[in-house]
């Protein structure tokens, strides 16, 4: 493992520990991860703590020191969008205290896998980077702006909901990127097993010229065991994709859930500051901060939920190559034929799926509908901000 990517992981694990979306231990040295009472006791503190942080946020009506134009139906859009928004993290962290044994025991399977596949190691330098950039970057700017919105009458409680503000989005960032990182750890296997799967069909394509019999069976029966041991290797990652749809199904859902209705909201609150001027000239620091900060925020989400459909995208490549047998020579050995046919069964008869609750599977699909039923929504809060206000 390079040294920056081993930085980005430890990094992203001390942070989820220090803002208790990770109640438990992983010892750096071996990639363990076991229950402890000191890291149980730690998180549970730090969950009651920043949820009762919440309130003040609410009561203090921060939002009024940034946007003086406020009326009565923007300030309920934006304290409704706050409410989901917490809600969807306090139950996500609900859901991390009631699986805490399953979520335990499924690392321990990642750690396993990649114990017997060490090259997948190699293959995470570019996601794991790219997505902690992203997420640094997109944390940095709205901190930064929120107390350059403050910078005039920043108070002791203006500190606190600035800080309250902070945490809701750190929560969101460190939930969705253990699940990416779950995520970039299957997409790499797979990519390991369409490379080995391209490897056994071109020694199976040269195998059709050997006139050597006996060189041929022994060969044949070797790739046989080969196809064999990759059938295993598939079926074992797709036990641990129902597992962790399993147990992320809460957490997939609410996070969709924020994704969605935050959106909803930007797309409006966008409107309204081309509206009421809010947004200067674009060569303003401040401004510069704000569309870096909105570009990285949708980059964030890019990485994120794109990795869904990279890996869907190694399945559907590892079920064509499983096709190429039928492209065979007559000649070629019964038992790997019979090998090819059984991975290519076992691939039709048991599809992978990303459900969230076994309500919907995410795919490229549901990503298209959901963004325009966002753009409805959104054009429906800007008709009735031109109609009535």
């Amino acid at each position: 493992m390079s040294g920056a990517v081993k930085m980005c992981l430890l990094l992203n694990y001390y942070y989820g520990r220090l803002m208790g979306v990770i109640n438990f231990e992983i010892d750096v040295r071996t990639g363990r991860a076991r229950l402890t009472k000191a890291a149980t006791l730690y998180a549970g503190v730090v969950n009651v703590l920043f949820f009762s942080l919440f309130p003040l946020l609410m009561r203090d009506r921060i939002w009024h020191v940034f946007w003086s134009q406020m009326n009565a139906f923007h300030e309920y859009v934006f304290i409704t969008v706050m409410m989901l928004r917490v809600s969807c993290v306090f139950v996500t962290l609900l859901s991390r205290w009631w699986q805490l044994t399953q979520i335990v025991e499924l690392l321990a399977q990642f750690r396993q896998l990649m114990r017997e596949q060490p090259r997948v190691v190699l293959m995470w330098r570019r996601g794991v980077i790219s997505k902690f950039l992203a997420g640094l970057l997109t944390e940095t700017c709205h901190m930064l702006l929120a107390l350059y919105g403050l910078r005039g009458s920043l108070t002791l409680g203006m500190t606190v909901s600035v800080f309250a503000m902070f945490v809701l989005i750190a929560l969101l960032n460190i939930i969705i990127s253990q699940y990416y990182f779950a995520l970039l750890n299957l997409h790499s296997h797979y990519a390991l097993c369409n490379e080995e799967l391209r490897s056994i069909l071109r020694e199976t394509l040269d195998l059709e010229s050997d006139q050597r019999q006996g060189v041929a069976d022994l060969r044949s029966c070797e790739l046989a065991d080969r196809i064999d041991s990759l059938a295993r290797l598939q079926s074992e990652l797709q036990t641990l994709i129902g597992r962790m749809t399993s147990i992320f199904g809460i957490q997939i859902l609410c996070m969709g859930a924020i994704v969605y209705i935050s959106l909803i909201a930007g797309l409006y609150y966008t409107f309204l500051a081309v509206k009421y001027r809010i947004v200067g000239p674009i060569f303003r620091w401040s401004n510069l901060l704000f569309f870096v900060g909105v570009a990285s925020y949708l980059a964030d989400l890019h990485i994120s939920y794109a990795m869904t459909y990279y890996l869907q995208d190694q399945y559907a490549t590892m079920r064509h190559l499983a096709t190429q047998y039928s492209n065979f020579a007559n000649n070629v050995d019964i038992r790997l034929m019979r090998a090819f046919e059984s991975f290519q069964l076992q691939l039709v008869r048991d599809p992978q799926k990303l459900s969230a609750m076994g309500l919907y599977n995410m795919d490229r699909n549901i990503v298209i509908s959901m963004a325009s039923t966002m753009i409805t929504h959104s054009l429906i809060l800007i008709q009735y901000d031109i109609k009535n206000f």
